[in-house]
């Protein structure tokens, strides 16, 4: 096995070679098996690519000096392997190597997710006085406190396999390299620079995380130009690990929707919009393969079809398991020969079972599913497919009107469209006094209207927003401004809102809502106008 070059990164690859190539990148203190339930799925539509942080999971030990130096030795990867454009998925510190290429390297991105990550990680005293920690005491005491940073109680308390793994993760890392990605986070501080990105990105958090909180996570939606929230109840800050079916299904519908089959414009440009909504084909290949090499080996054929982004169908995700996992390939420099996992085998593949269910997920202005399945992809053509040119007919018909959806249908379109709106289920009382009316709304309010493509989400979050206002409808009125704020509306375009609605509907009303806003948005996580201001200190990771 020939020596890692100094400038690069030990990899793993998984899934056909012949398909795009789709990289995740670890949180600190993480190897690249926090994404073992994510993979399976994944590398059935795309070649994926995890690496590991410098002396992480037995990398060869070679200190960051900042978070674009681990982003130039992740491209000096890429580059040996032949692998030019690419989507990427990061948490955390991963999640700053995203940004990072999105500022510098625009080109190279189809499609970005960021996921637990914020414009800037705390204060740069925090994770100074974390590198002074690590250096008199080593790696332990940010060992043992890592999973209440990373995990939610209710987790704590019923995987502590999965707890006792992600402390030992900790524990094998090299000392010196944790704390220069302390210095690198340290100096990571990109909020004056977001509105430069050229990448359509979906900013995933976790409900409960807060080391990178959901009001951070909406200072990137707000900057950045071409960002999607989606926020995943009942999970912390490794959100991949935690709740592993809602960020798959995430992260597919995602990547599937808003790849960019040409390049990215440049850093500081927003990207126009191709004529007709219809993303043009790429005429050669899109990405590289990877040259033959020790690492390279047989895979599966890709999936047929002529997109290079295949539109998976509408299933449940895959469960890792041992008998399911694609075939991979690893790169490790002689010094890291090593157990794959010095900390263990990691527990993540067998932790919970295919059966468990997904939690409901907050999701910002993704594609509309089909079915009553809040993660099915929807099913129907693949809009980035290349299509073959065929001459129109001389008079074409007009399409018969279609036909009323049944009101089963409406029903369960209805129950998935509240879940995704309010985070709640539609009322389950057959035989209760309100029955007729629940189901009522619905079908009509959220099967009918709230579903329809004429507008888009945030739209409709501002026009409710205002006829609530007019109404006066407070408790409504703050019920759908949290709704709002968790999926992507920004506390300013909610303020610009009650502006206008000041003029036509009057100062008392808007009044009113500002008063309901002002603490709606507080109690949401402190984002007020000028970005966010957490109200109590944050554990770091």
């Amino acid at each position: 096995m020939s020596e890692t070059p100094a400038n690069t990164l030990q990899y793993r690859f998984d899934g056909p070679e012949g398909a795009p190539v789709l990289i995740l990148g670890p949180s600190l203190g993480t190897t690249w098996h926090m994404w073992d339930r994510q993979v399976p799925e994944l590398a059935r539509h795309w070649r994926v690519l995890r690496f590991d942080l410098p002396g992480h999971g037995g990398a060869p030990a070679r200190p960051l000096d900042s978070v674009g130096d681990l982003t130039d030795r992740l491209l000096a990867t890429l580059d040996g392997l032949g692998i030019e454009r690419f989507g990427f998925a990061g948490c955390s510190i991963g999640g700053a190597v995203g940004v990072d290429l999105a500022l510098r390297h625009p080109g190279r991105l189809a499609a970005l997710a960021l996921v637990g990550t914020s414009a800037r990680f705390g204060t740069a005293e925090s994770w100074r006085q974390r590198g002074d920690t690590v250096r008199t005491s080593g790696l332990d005491p940010i060992a043992r406190s890592a999973p209440e940073a990373w995990f939610t109680p209710a987790f704590l308390a019923a995987q502590p396999a999965i707890v006792e793994w992600a402390v030992q993760m900790v524990r094998t890392t090299d000392p010196l390299c944790y704390i220069a990605a302390c210095q690198a986070l340290a100096a990571f501080d990109i909020r004056d620079d977001l509105g430069r990105t050229g990448s359509a990105a979906l900013v995933l958090v976790g409900a409960e995380d807060q080391v990178a909180p959901p009001a951070d996570a909406r200072v990137l939606v707000a900057g950045i130009h071409d960002a999607r929230l989606a926020v995943v109840p009942a999970a912390s800050h490794l959100a991949p690990v935690e709740q592993p079916a809602a960020v798959t299904d995430l992260l597919v519908r995602h990547f599937t929707t808003a790849w960019q089959t040409v390049p990215a414009p440049a850093a500081g440009t927003a990207p126009t919009a191709p004529a007709g909504g219809q993303a043009p084909v790429p005429s050669g290949p899109f990405v590289a393969a990877a040259p033959a090499g020790p690492f390279t080996a047989p895979a599966p054929a890709p999936a047929a079809g002529p997109s290079p982004v295949p539109r998976p169908a509408a299933e449940p995700p895959v469960t890792p398991s041992s008998a399911e996992a694609p075939a991979a390939v690893s790169a490790l420099a002689p010094e890291a020969a090593v157990p794959e996992s010095p900390q263990g085998a990691s527990p993540l593949a067998a932790s919970v079972p295919p059966s468990a269910p997904a939690p409901a997920v907050v999701a910002g202005h993704l594609p509309a599913d089909a079915g009553d399945n809040p993660y099915a992809t929807p099913a129907g053509p693949n809009p980035y497919a290349a299509t073959t040119a065929v001459p129109a007919p001389a008079a074409t018909p007009a399409p018969a009107p279609a036909a009323p959806a049944p009101a089963a249908d409406a029903h369960a379109t209805g129950v998935r469209v509240r879940r995704e709106v309010l985070g709640e289920e539609s009322r389950k009382d057959p035989e209760g006094f309100r029955a007729e009316y629940d189901d009522f709304v619905t079908r009509v309010a959220w099967g009918g209207t709230w579903a329809r493509p004429g507008l888009d989400r945030r739209t409709r979050f501002l026009v409710t927003l205002t006829a609530l206002t007019a109404g006066g409808h407070l408790d409504e009125l703050a019920r759908y401004l949290r709704a709002a704020l968790r999926d992507g509306v920004t506390a300013d375009e909610i303020k610009e809102t009650f502006l206008h609605t000041a003029l036509y509907c009057g100062l008392p009303a808007a009044d009113a809502a500002f008063a309901v806003a002002e603490r709606v948005v507080a109690e949401e996580g402190g984002e007020t106008a000028e970005g966010a201001e957490p109200g109590k200190p944050r554990p770091e990771a």
